[in-house]
């Protein structure tokens, strides 16, 4: 009887420890079957699955922990394949190429381009180089036609030039004779003085005969000195006509400037596409007059022209964001208005690297081919969507953990982790949360697939 009654105050605190008043009934029933059945029914109660936990709970206290000895639920983690991405709303088609044409200069449309049997006009496919408009400016056509006849006048002023070269050249070519005449004359003179010189002094001649040869002598030797002056003339007027076909030429080379120059802007008359694209906008007529561009106001727009057959996908990324987009990444055009269930695939091409000053968000832009489709459909300009960007990517050799939101707690500091239970020690693990649908949470840290983790009443953690 002593077992009995040794018994019977335990299990009355045991059972009394869960407040309900329907269980009081289940204890004095009990106290009633542990006096018929003695010391049997006590060695039973020993046993109990209930008693031994609280002295292995006694005898093993340092190494289990809390959640063991109340029994909290822990669950597997699971992995699977996952894509970490980055939605960016609000994302537009723009061309790869577009300008607004302005003219050059002041004037009249003249006419309006063709292209086939059709006007040039929005939706025209147009190709490089081609007309759209022509502008009639009359004082510039006349300036033209004034240049051109002042750069012919300077070529023939450089013909007439070279033409006196020649003949400034021809005149010392005429002179250089003449001194070596001259030179010759002066010889036969010095030789004639000096024969009747020897008949004087023989008494054979008289001294009126020598004086007429000292004369004649005198005037070879100025004859000669005479026609060497030609000669350094002739010389300094051939260096003086040269100079004036250098200046001719100077001259001509200006007029030509001036011409083409003139050539380049009545080239402006003519407003061509700068690239193979679409008219996107037309804003004048035949008639209509023209501003120039970099005048005291914005010149007149004529057209706009966008290259369609490349197009760019504009998005913006807020500042949250900026860290984990990047050039290179997969990404996908969807959600389109207009195109329900439509969806573009490519890479995420360009990053602007700073934040808009007005928005204060990143330029970033995914750009494709955009040829037609079967239907003849492509992807229109001012289009709106959504742009996804892959940030990570988690496949079947590296697949990513996963577990409810119930196992995966927040510290005061806002760091999330796990508890892992492995054998009777738990370890907290810090983690990266990649996703968290409030369903089910997936993670980055030193956690196995497989591993058991506790769910709930993580805060004591």
């Amino acid at each position: 009887m002593s077992d009995t009654t040794n018994v019977r105050p335990a299990r009355i605190a045991e059972v009394t420890r869960i407040d309900h008043p329907c269980r009081l009934l289940v204890v004095f029933a009990c106290i009633g079957l542990i006096s018929l059945a003695g010391c049997r029914e006590s060695r039973v109660l020993r046993e109990s699955p209930k008693s031994r936990p609280a002295r292995a709970s006694a005898k093993n206290k340092p190494v289990k922990s809390p959640a063991v000895e109340t029994g909290e639920a822990t669950e597997v983690v699971r992995s699977r394949e996952y894509i970490d991405e980055v939605e960016l709303p609000g994302a537009s088609v723009v061309g790869f190429e577009s300008t607004v044409l302005v003219a050059k200069q002041a004037g009249f449309v003249k006419t309006i381009g063709r292209q086939g049997d059709q006007e040039v006009d929005i939706g025209v496919d147009v190709t490089a180089g081609s007309v759209l408009a022509e502008l009639h400016i009359p004082e510039l056509e006349a300036e033209l036609a004034e240049k051109q006849a002042e750069s012919r006048r300077a070529v023939a002023d450089v013909a007439q030039a070279e033409a006196a070269v020649e003949i400034a050249k021809a005149m010392a070519t005429q002179v250089r004779q003449t001194l070596v005449e001259k030179q010759a004359l002066r010889a036969l003179r010095e030789v004639e003085l000096q024969r009747i010189a020897r008949l004087v002094k023989m008494g054979a001649a008289g001294l009126d005969t020598q004086d007429e040869a000292r004369f004649r002598h005198k005037a070879a030797v100025a004859a000669v000195q005479g026609t060497e002056a030609e000669a350094v003339t002739a010389q300094a007027t051939i260096r003086k006509v040269q100079a004036d076909v250098a200046r001719a030429n100077a001259d001509a080379g200006v007029a030509a400037a001036v011409v083409k120059r003139l050539q380049t802007l009545n080239a402006y008359r003519f407003i061509m596409a700068p690239f193979d694209g679409v008219v996107v906008a037309r804003h004048v007529d035949r008639g209509a007059f023209v501003r120039p561009a970099g005048g005291s106001g914005e010149g007149s727009p004529l057209f706009e022209v966008a290259r369609i057959d490349r197009v760019r996908i504009v998005a913006h990324v807020p500042p949250s964001q900026i860290g984990s987009v990047r050039t290179g990444k997969a990404a996908r055009f969807a959600k389109i208005g207009g195109l329900p269930g439509h969806v573009v695939n490519g890479t995420l091409t360009r990053s602007a690297q700073v934040l808009d000053q007005s928005s204060r968000k990143m330029r970033v832009e995914m750009h494709l081919d955009n040829p037609p489709t079967e239907n003849g459909r492509r992807l229109s300009l001012g289009l709106f969507g959504t742009l996804t960007v892959e940030r990570r990517r988690w496949d079947a050799d590296n697949r990513l953990k996963v577990v409810s939101t119930k196992a995966v707690g927040t510290d005061q500091n806002g760091a999330r982790f796990v508890v892992v239970v492995r054998g009777e020690k738990e370890l907290r693990v810090p983690v990266e949360v990649v996703f968290d649908d409030a369903d089910q949470v997936g993670f980055v840290g030193d956690v196995n697939s497989g591993d058991s983790v506790r769910t709930g009443n993580l805060a004591k953690y």
